[in-house]
């Protein structure tokens, strides 16, 4: 039976880490998710799979940063993306889970596909025992799998097995799950017509203290009438964000003689094969820096005020939070044109959108604003009247009234 209380179990996706001296760690922005949540209900359990060893950077000391029980109750889980694992403890797992459901009285889990996949197993476990429950999908895995392909005919058949995976997994979770939280319009443009009871919902970590200020937006405009570009990107050097696409925009502005200072932040696994190719393309240290993972979030702020422009270049369905960052920080998008991107910069017109993959049109853009500074100006202004209701505490204040409000709904 379900307690009538105001307790939310919650899945996510990144993983949590146990160090040696027994501590568990979690990604910045999974603790400051963890606590929007606790701020609209009255109890959050929330559960990932645990690895043994260092974190990566940008993960802290759970319980040093305000994640204890019983307001926020953290349950590591065993690594199930590891078949033996999987195979050796599932029913152990499954029995847990549905501890953890019959404890809570809303539940919603993010949403991976993979085989393992927490969010998988547990919205198998929901549905078996007829639990209420929502899924959170913030892009297409299946997409993903497709974007991440190798050359030969034999990666080719393995990403068509795995996208085939992805796809009969997230379609079925989200054809068969009480409420889909989907995030942004692209992806709710995807699976709209697929779940059952779907809901646009918006996700993002900067707050109302880090919107510039009007003045801000008025020394940023003047000062970008004149000088080399400041291009930005920032996100993970993975195939599905395009970077082959950007660097040849950026490779594409120097063979056109535009000056800039162009700059990635983030890791990735394509980030050495982007160095090797820009030194290639004979680009200097002072047009392009591969920056890599950028741990402090002051700096990561910086980087979004100082740009002019946040070139993007995604190349499957999600809604990355950095489009909304830009906004916040008075820099306009240009880029791909999806749904998402289209919604955003449709707010106060702060952007240029091309056709996806479509690279040659991205560098007569920005070469376009190069040459027509007053343009580039209006744009900056735009973007800083954009995007003003889209802060963590509307965002998670809405999406939590969704969840109370439609899990609350006997089935049909």
């Amino acid at each position: 039976m379900v307690p009538h209380d105001d307790s939310l179990l919650l899945g996510f996706s990144s993983p949590l880490f146990r160090d040696s001296r027994g501590r568990l760690l979690a990604e910045r922005q999974t603790i400051l998710g963890l606590k929007a949540w606790r701020e609209n209900f009255d109890r959050v359990t929330a559960f990932s799979i645990c690895r043994d060893g260092p974190a990566p950077a940008g993960w802290q000391d759970a319980e040093a940063e305000g994640i204890t029980a019983p307001e926020i109750e953290t349950v590591a889980l065993p690594n199930t993306y590891s078949l033996r694992t999987l195979l050796a403890q599932r029913r152990t797992l499954e029995g847990r889970m549905l501890e953890l459901m019959q404890s809570a009285r809303y539940r919603t889990f993010a949403y991976g596909g993979w085989i393992g996949d927490p969010g998988e197993i547990a919205a198998s476990v929901a549905r078996r025992h007829g639990m209420s429950h929502a899924v959170w999908f913030d892009r297409v895995e299946s997409q993903v799998a497709r974007a991440e392909t190798g050359d030969t005919a034999a990666a080719r058949l393995k990403t068509n097995l795995r996208a085939a995976v992805f796809s009969y997994h997230e379609n079925r979770a989200a054809r068969l799950a009480d409420l889909a939280l989907l995030h942004g319009a692209t992806v709710f443009d995807h699976f709209k017509d697929i779940a059952r009871n779907p809901y646009q919902v918006e996700d993002v970590h900067f707050t109302e203290s880090d919107r510039v200020s009007g003045e801000f937006v008025a020394e940023k405009a003047a000062r970008a009438a004149t000088g080399p570009l400041n291009i930005l990107y920032c996100g993970r050097a993975a195939a599905m964000k395009g970077p082959r696409d950007w660097l040849g925009v950026i490779t594409g502005l120097k063979a056109r003689g535009i000056a800039f200072r162009a700059r990635w932040l983030g890791d990735g696994e394509l980030l050495d094969e982007l160095r090797q190719a820009a030194t290639g393309a004979g680009l200097t240290s002072d047009e392009l820096r591969f920056e890599g993972f950028v741990s402090d979030p002051e700096k990561v702020r910086a980087a979004y005020r100082e740009a002019d422009l946040l070139l993007f270049c995604h190349l499957t369905d999600e809604s990355p939070r950095n489009l909304i960052e830009s906004l916040h920080s008075a820099t306009p998008l240009i880029g791909y044109r999806d749904p998402y991107s289209a919604e955003l910069t449709g707010e106060k017109g702060a952007g240029i959108l091309v056709g996806r993959g479509d690279t040659s049109a991205l560098i007569e853009a920005i070469a376009a604003l190069d040459a027509d500074r007053p343009r580039l100006s209006d744009l900056i202004h735009r973007a800083g009247l954009s995007a003003a209701h889209l802060t963590r505490a509307n965002v998670f204040r809405h999406r939590s009234e969704i969840i109370r409000n439609q899990l609350n709904q006997p089935r049909p």
